[in-house]
């Protein structure tokens, strides 16, 4: 997962994404942790300090490769601790993407043509390496490109890479030609691409260009990729050999063997650490020792990690216990007392929180028949008791939403005063230039998400809206009679469609048992029958992922979004006058549209992108492809000898990990020397002045 702090400017100016709200603008009631007096120090335990182990409440899919076969929160840390060296990099000091400058030597080149489309070289760095110790060159992010557009990427299971933005790739990927225009190798340190006019201005401009590096030699041995002067393509390493090698067949097994495909197991990657085994359950790492650094300039020093799940019920008594030294991402309300609680004991440990940068909510099944009215998909936001919902799991560490949201989103600070704007004071402005100021002030102050649908529980509503829409029969095909009757139908063509729904949501998610009572009961009493279906992690983005399931209306899901937040991908794209209208399929179009012109927005226009960010909400509070419930606090709660670990800053925990260190503070403090003379001292402190730079 990209690195999320940052904010997007109109200025030259410095905004930050999350690093304050937590801690300073967030609503207090929210992030109040109980404070009593520290009791004394205990005996410390014996401890080795060569391995940490990291929990997390969500279980890992195994899908560490791409999320072109799902995105779980979970293996989205894993691929950030096995891969790096991404083409592009947020930067925080201007509000747009850049080079990376630990994988690009200098700035990218752009340049337009006469007919619009862009071209962007990038020049790397010639001190890159995989944890393998092989050279990482153009071809390797040429092949990465390739790889993600494949058309063998579907027949797998998975969801190639949509590069319709590149100059030539319906001809490539409708196989007219055998090359991708759009991406050229200039030589082994050179790599271009070049992007079609109608596709800009695009807000996350350079971010589509944010590639990292795979070795072809692992996933597709035999294969190599060529440039002949027209674009790049793959073709066989060894040119005597007449039989095209890269196949479904030779992807299945070397990426989709779940024993030793890359897609479970990327033993050889560019990230700080390397995956040393998975079994299913747990994740074991140790240092990449040619991880060249992040931008920072850090390495990581931790010698080993294991991540695995940690239970909700007991995974606070398990960090005390020394079998767990990292939390991360807890959000239940009980568990979050338990582990504010063993911080306030004095017994040694830490936390922080933050707020997430997404948000929890169900999604409807496009072709379901019952759910293809816009009515019936309001009606049944309406049953849900979203507060108390809201209040029974994340208490006050969490809100209830009506659109795509998170609470750490920088859109939503602005919306909500909890940001400063991006605009710069003006010095000794003249009076025009004051007005100016004064006026673009006033238009960030004017945004508002007033403009929402709200759904609060209103039953009485929901029955009015199924009335509206015809929902007034019983089973037997007679009129629907409240109170006696359990399910309202409606005879829709030759059918009579049944209001008997099914929801899938995750086996370790203690929501279900807020939707048992605050949402189930509710539905029934307006003729609506609703059936939660507890699945696996696996099966549940299996299922969701497949959009091919005959038994499964409703998914409840969460999802952590990006800096470049582009929901495209949340919906089915397409014609947006072609789907019949007050169809799934029509809303899903009209949904990906407004996504469209909501990115189609200059980089330097922040104040653009926000406005067309709340007209993007509006439509989906209307519309409702999907209902938003809640978005909330994380919490993370560790060792206290796990030290400069900075979740609020870095976001996710694989990249946090990386300038942490994990020592006996205890001991290493009283080893250290004082200094012999003066000299020595102030060449320790012009030490901790760089290290604190």
């Amino acid at each position: 997962m990209r690195r999320l702090i940052g904010i997007l400017l109109a200025a030259v100016m410095l905004f930050s994404l999350c690093a304050a709200i937590a801690e300073e603008t967030f609503d207090p009631e929210m992030t109040e942790e109980p404070t009593p007096e520290v009791t004394e120090e205990p005996e410390k335990p014996e401890h080795d300090y060569e391995e940490l182990v990291v929990g997390n409440p969500t279980p890992m899919d195994g899908k560490f490769f791409t999320g072109m076969w799902g995105n779980a929160t979970s293996d989205i840390d894993v691929r950030t601790l096995v891969n790096s060296y991404y083409l592009t990099t947020w930067a925080y000091d201007t509000g747009v993407f850049k080079a990376n400058p630990v994988t690009i030597a200098g700035e990218v080149t752009i340049q337009e043509d006469a007919t619009g489309d862009r071209t962007y070289l990038f020049c790397l760095c010639d001190d890159l390496y995989y944890s393998d110790g092989n050279q990482i060159t153009a071809w390797d992010y040429a092949f990465s490109v390739l790889f993600q557009a494949a058309p063998e990427i579907a027949e797998l299971g998975g969801l190639p890479m949509d590069l319709s933005y590149l100059k030539g790739y319906e001809e490539y990927y409708n196989g007219e030609v055998p090359y991708l225009a759009g991406v050229r190798v200039i030589d082994d340190l050179m790599i271009e691409f070049t992007v079609k006019g109608e596709y800009l201005p695009y807000f996350f401009e350079l971010f589509r260009m944010g590639f990292l590096p795979y070795p072809i030699y692992e996933i597709a041995p035999g294969c190599k990729v060529y440039d002949d002067g027209e674009g790049i393509y793959i073709g066989n390493e060894d040119p005597t050999v007449t039989e095209k090698i890269f196949t479904v067949d030779l992807l299945q097994a070397t990426v989709m063997d779940p024993e030793n495909g890359y897609l479970s197991h990327p033993t050889v990657g560019s990230g700080p650490y390397v995956l040393t085994s998975w079994d299913g359950e747990v994740c074991t790492f140790e240092i990449n020792p040619y991880f060249k650094y992040n931008e920072f300039g850090e390495k990581p020093s931790i010698p080993k990690l294991r991540y695995t799940l940690a239970k909700n019920e007991d995974m606070v008594e398990l960090l005390e216990a020394d079998e767990f030294q990292l939390l991360n991402k807890v959000v239940r309300e009980d568990v979050i007392l338990k582990g504010t609680q063993l911080v306030a004991s004095g017994k040694g440990y830490a936390m922080q929180n933050y707020p997430r940068i997404g948000l929890s909510f169900i999604v409807f099944t496009p072709d379901m028949p019952a759910l293809q009215e816009q009515n019936v998909r309001k009606a049944i936001a309406y049953c849900m008791d979203k507060e108390k919902m809201r209040e029974e799991y994340t208490a006050g560490y969490g809100m209830t939403m009506d659109g795509l949201i998170g609470i750490g989103q920088w859109m939503y600070g602005m919306v909500m005063g909890t940001e400063d704007f991006p605009v710069p004071v003006p010095e000794n402005p003249t009076a025009a230039e004051q007005l100016e100021y004064e006026q673009l002030i006033q238009e960030w102050e004017d945004l508002s998400l007033d403009g929402l649908e709200h759904y609060e529980l209103n039953v009485d509503k929901a029955v009015r809206l199924l009335e509206k829409n015809g929902w007034t029969l019983n089973e037997n095909g007679e009129a629907f009679r409240p109170g006696v009757d359990e399910v309202r139908c409606k005879q829709i063509g030759n059918e009579l469609v049944k209001m008997d729904l099914t929801c899938a949501y995750p086996v370790t998610n203690f929501m279900a048992v807020s939707m048992e009572t605050l949402f189930v009961p509710h539905l029934q009493e307006a003729g609506i029958r609703l059936t939660l279906i507890p699945m696996t992690m696996k099966e549940l983005l299996r299922s969701y992922n497949d959009k091919d399931v005959e038994d499964i209306d409703m998914f409840y899901l969460g999802d952590d979004f990006n800096i470049e937040f582009d929901p495209q991908l949340f919906f089915l794209a397409g014609d947006p006058d072609a789907p019949e209208e007050d169809t799934l399929a029509w809303a899903h179009s009209q949904m990906a549209e407004w996504a469209h012109k909501m990115c189609e927005t200059e980089p330097t226009d922040a104040l653009g992108f926000v406005k067309k960010w709340i007209t993007f909400q509006e439509h989906l509070s209307d519309l409702l492809p999907l209902i938003p419930v809640y978005s909330n606090v994380y919490f993370d709660f560790y060792t206290g000898d796990l030290m400069n670990y900075d979740i609020i800053k870095y976001i996710t925990w694989g990249d946090a990990i990386v300038p942490a260190s994990y020592y006996d503070a205890f001991a290493y403090k009283g080893e250290e020397e004082e200094p012999e003379d003066e000299e020595e001292l102030l060449d320790d402190e012009d030490d901790d002045l760089d290290w604190d730079d």
